[in-house]
């Protein structure tokens, strides 16, 4: 019989002791580090049952082992539509037959309580011995955060292009205002119809109007015509609900509590209480049967910089103003959009949807940070922040000077826009004045190097093409040093404007400006000895 040897000898019992224990060891250790790794690890069935949910995911998504195994991914941690509207009902199957497409995936998912969550996965195929699909690996990363930051920052993006429209807009607007009420003004002094009168007022109303829109645009692109002063804001409340009182209806209760030990800021009063107005008038408009209204103040400090809604204030002592309200509330998506320019929830002709844009603004202007807190049926909640300044100079108010005979003074206008250029030349001579118009730069310059000494006073519109008024009124100035000019612009008082101002430039006046606005101003340069007519 022959003899057969196998090279390979059986394992010692031993040495399967060993081998056995290896394994259970390792096992041990990647069940341990599954277990604690600080990801969301699950493994799911080809038919999108869980078949694995480790230790992290079942604290992330508030399900224990015994209440997850064998749900579907589908209406336990996945919702069956995402809040931007995406379908996800497909997800799973979509992952088993296009694997590579769903490598790494994002979608947004939902915990036991509700709360939505974003989650950024990284998906593996799970296949047996033939390479038929069994399931998948997936494991993800918590992103809500970054996603809500990624989203703050495109909405910033989004209020700042906004806003540069807004002000071109606006710019523009302001121009053709300033030509309809100038001719207005050129027919009202013509006429003796007392019915063309009429019509004539009428027209002036309206163009107050669309002045007044206008200005709420340019102090939502933050380019409003403001003049900041110390100012008491308590006191600037108080007669904001002075006024609410008197208009708004009787169900709605108004209380304060202005609680704030130092209230005075460095803004413009004007425009803050446009802003609690605009803010209890939304109010009341959330409460059509009657609630509560409040304004309460409070001081706080800020020690880091820090960043609200898409606000960024630095450190210091700051003004916190709470307006609050029991009205209806708003959803999400409308809270998110409330700032914008002309969006309004409410029906057609009660409102142009600016009176907020106007406060996000303002808001702006003074470098605070604005907030708002609402949920449906729960009413809303605005945070207003304002830097606080120790002391506040009251500032006697100025007295109104007695206007004395007319002066006749040679202007010089620079304005890119036919139609103000003519309306100026029309109506100030109508008044005895000697004017002279440019549309651009270049021949204003040439006119006034030959001629400046016959120049009275020189009004420079601030936005034009090629050069604009800071730049040719420094031009005008290498001249004539002891150039007297004005400057007007449908951008009115901003941070360029006040450059321009300390540069040397006289006043400035907004548009759309009437006849009698100009001439109170070139008086009061006359009065104060700026300006000398020869």
């Amino acid at each position: 019989m022959a003899n057969y040897h196998n090279d390979a000898a059986p394992p010692y019992p031993q040495d399967s002791i060993h081998i056995h224990e290896a394994l259970r060891k390792s096992e041990e250790r990647y069940r341990e580090l599954v277990e604690h790794a600080n990801s969301i690890i699950l493994r799911w069935d080809k038919n999108g049952l869980i078949t694995f949910f480790n230790e992290y995911a079942q604290h992330f998504f508030g399900y224990t082992e015994e209440e997850i195994i064998g749900q579907h991914v589908v209406g336990t941690i996945v919702p069956a539509n995402e809040s931007t509207g995406r379908d996800l009902r497909p997800l799973m199957d979509h992952i088993c037959s296009h694997p590579e497409e769903h490598r790494y995936n994002v979608n947004e998912n939902v915990t036991r309580n509700g709360e939505r969550v974003w989650v950024a996965w990284t998906n593996k195929l799970l296949t047996d011995d033939n390479g038929e699909a069994i399931g998948v690996l997936s494991i993800g990363s918590d992103i809500t955060r970054q996603r809500l930051l990624e989203e703050e920052l495109r909405q910033a993006q989004k209020m700042q292009a906004i806003g540069e429209l807004a002000g071109g807009i606006a710019h523009d607007f302001n121009n053709m205002i300033h030509g309809i009420t100038g001719y207005a003004e050129v027919i009202q002094q013509i006429t003796c119809d007392a019915r063309v009168s009429e019509y004539i007022n009428h027209i002036l109303t309206t163009a107050q109007h669309a002045a007044e829109l206008t200005r709420q645009l340019l102090t939502f692109a933050r380019k409003g015509n403001y003049q900041l002063s110390e100012c008491n804001t308590h006191e600037i409340i108080r007669d904001v609900c002075a006024m609410l009182e008197r208009t708004i209806d009787r169900r709605i209760h108004i209380a304060q509590q202005l609680d704030a030990s130092r209230p005075h800021v460095m803004g413009d009063p004007a425009q803050l209480k446009s802003t609690f107005l605009n803010l209890g008038i939304n109010a009341k408009d959330a409460m059509p049967t009657g609630g509560s209204l409040s304004f309460s103040t409070s001081n706080v400090t800020i020690e880091t910089p820090v960043k609200i809604s898409d606000f960024e204030i630095e450190p210091g002592q700051y003004l916190l103003i709470n307006i609050s309200d029991s009205g209806t509330g708003m959803p999400a998506e409308i809270r998110r959009r409330i700032f914008e320019p002309f969006f309004t929830t409410k029906g057609s002709g009660r409102g142009a949807g600016l009176g907020l844009a106007a406060v996000y603004g303002t808001t702006h202007l003074h470098k605070g940070a604005i907030r708002c807190h609402s949920s449906e049926g729960e009413g809303s909640s605005f945070d207003l922040y304002l830097p606080i300044i120790k002391d506040c100079a009251r500032l006697a108010p100025k007295k109104p000077s007695e206007r004395g005979p007319q002066k006749q003074i040679r202007i010089m206008v620079v304005d890119d826009e036919a139609i103000v250029r003519q309306y100026s030349k029309t109506l100030f001579e109508m008044h005895g004045h000697e004017v002279t118009t440019f549309s651009g730069a270049e021949e204003a310059i040439n006119y006034y190097r030959e001629h400046y000494e016959t120049v009275d006073l020189v009004l420079l519109d601030m936005i034009m093409p090629r050069m604009d008024g800071q730049q040719l009124f420094s031009f005008l100035k290498r001249i004539n040093p002891d150039i007297k000019a004005m400057l007007s612009t449908g951008y009115s008082v901003d941070s360029k404007v006040q450059e321009i101002l300390e540069d040397g430039i006289l006043d400035c006046i907004p548009k759309p400006f009437t006849y009698e606005q100009l001439q109170e101003k070139i008086e009061e340069l006359v009065r104060s000895g700026q300006l000398e007519p020869a």
